[in-house]
């Protein structure tokens, strides 16, 4: 009897903890939500300035083991064509709570962690979503579930439901996927990983023709975290098995095992970005045209200019986007355009560089490569010249040194596999392709741009202190710019050279 009394006093006395505990997270939660939500709404508006859109929450009704609340996208207030949504439009988001210490939907899944609630998060059936609902045959399109630690720290992990959507112009086909996420306290660092099996976007052209992008085994690995600037440093990854791009049912084009590897890193005050791009195979109307690789990479960037291009960028841009009236488009992207080189110049500060090493491409003939690094200069302390009018860009340029390489039978089957795009037949389209790049190195080789060894064109440049070096012969810029007319002639109308030790 006595150990039966102790029993049942354990187990009141832990459900009085448990029912307070779930009181307390619950409200901690509550009170936790809008300074989220800001935080949230800072981040849309530094990422996504032109797009005119906030979160904002309605309805919350805290329960003792549970809460209800709503989180809803709506516009801004702004307008503009070019805004996803309009003054009106509502993406809305059910989000069920379950307190914690021990949130009921965790200990169906066997996670006895103590925390401070569990949120499923789903969409509503709103118009602007509707159709999608539709597609999921009722379901909600995208749900996740997400454990909220003590400290802030969150973990979600996003289902996306299985789709077949389709009207008169648009098509949307997956057969769902999983992406989790793992954001800490103060969203500084986030951790993300997910994959889609197959994805289908379709719809029509300004030419009424149906174009359709097909991906297969697309998968997304990501590790960031705030540096010391504010800036997200860390790795991204982004790989597609294939991808396949037609026209009313036509192949156009399709790669093979498409990547991006994004790195950013921090050194000093100074922030370093590199992104490596590689594809495997690049069929384009059913010919296999070889495999590529791009690495870029930017060093050296000052972290504060960088935040003052880009504030100054973007303020200006969507100042642009937000014009009304019969606004020319070409003219919107004019002024666009103009608003970035005008502002680029502060970017430079710190004397930045960019590297590709390298530019590749291999077909079965050969492979060309093609490296290049630039230096660049702060314009405001880099002294005019007379070249200056000639060539606005020379002042922020410190060094240029490109090297390219390219084995001529390379060069021809690639050629060729063109000539046949155009409906050559296979002798007409060999045939031609020879003489184009026989022409084409022998015009290199004329005005000393190129040479031609072992059958292979290659071609060196290097420009530092207003000298050039151009494949081993020397000479000051002006006479590399008489070359082509675009600084007069040097004297008796030759190029003052000497060759190269």
């Amino acid at each position: 009897m006595k150990k039966t009394l102790v029993a049942i006093g354990v187990i009141v006395v832990l459900g009085a903890a448990w029912t307070g505990g779930a009181w307390y997270t619950g409200k901690q939660f509550e009170q936790r939500l809008p300074s989220v939500v800001d935080e949230a709404n800072t981040r849309i508006t530094a990422a996504f300035p032109e797009m005119g859109v906030k979160l904002v929450v309605e309805d919350y009704q805290r329960h003792l083991f549970s809460s209800r609340v709503n989180v809803v996208l709506v516009s801004d207030g702004s307008t503009g064509d070019n805004k996803p949504l309009k003054p009106g439009d509502r993406i809305v988001i059910n989000e069920i709570i379950d307190h914690g210490p021990f949130p009921a939907s965790q200990l169906k899944k066997g996670v006895f962690i103590p925390s401070m609630a569990s949120v499923r998060s789903q969409l509503d059936n709103t118009p602007l979503v509707k159709p999608l609902m539709d597609a999921g045959k009722g379901k909600s399109p995208i749900t996740a579930v997400t454990r909220v630690a003590y400290n802030g720290d969150t973990v979600s992990a996003i289902d996306i439901l299985a789709l077949d959507f389709k009207n008169a112009t648009s098509l949307l086909r997956t057969n769902g996927g999983t992406v989790n996420v793992s954001i800490d306290h103060d969203m500084n660092k986030i951790v993300a990983d997910g994959t889609i099996g197959s994805l289908v976007i379709g719809g029509e052209n300004q030419w009424q023709q149906h174009e359709q992008v097909a991906l297969q085994d697309f998968s997304l690995d990501s590790s960031t975290h705030k540096g010391k600037q504010d800036y997200s440093v860390g790795d991204n990854t982004l790989k597609v098995k294939t991808l396949t791009y037609t026209i009313d049912g036509k192949d156009i084009l399709s790669t093979d095992n498409l990547s991006q590897i994004t790195n950013a890193n921090e050194d000093g005050d100074k922030l370093n970005v590199q992104v490596a791009y590689s594809l495997d195979a690049l069929h384009v109307q059913g010919q296999n045209f070889g495999s590529g690789k791009l690495t870029l990479k930017l060093s050296n960037l000052d972290t504060k200019a960088i935040s003052q291009f880009s504030q100054q960028y973007q303020a200006q841009a969507q100042q642009i986007m937000q014009q009304t009236g019969n606004i020319d488009p070409a003219m919107q992207q004019q002024q666009i355009s103009h608003a970035l080189f005008s502002n680029l110049p502060i970017a430079l500060k710190g004397n930045p560089y960019l590297t590709i090493a390298p530019l590749s491409w291999k077909n079965s003939k050969g492979e060309s490569a093609f490296n290049l690094t630039l230096n660049l200069n702060d314009p405001a302390q880099s002294p005019t010249s007379e070249t200056t009018g000639v060539l606005p860009w020379l002042p922020y340029v410190n060094k240029l040194d490109a090297k390219l390489t390219i084995p001529l039978d390379m060069a021809t089957e690639l050629t060729t596999q063109f000539g046949k795009l155009q409906g050559y037949s296979d002798d007409d389209a060999q045939k031609l392709a020879k003489q184009q790049i026989q022409g084409l190195a022998a015009m290199g080789q004329m005005f000393k741009l190129t040479t031609v060894k072992d059958n292979i064109l290659t071609s060196s440049f290097l420009y530092a202190d207003n000298q050039v070096n151009l494949n081993g012969q020397k000479m000051p810029l002006q006479n590399f710019l008489g070359l082509f007319g675009m600084f007069g002639q040097p004297d008796n109308g030759q190029p003052q050279t000497q060759q190269q030790p």
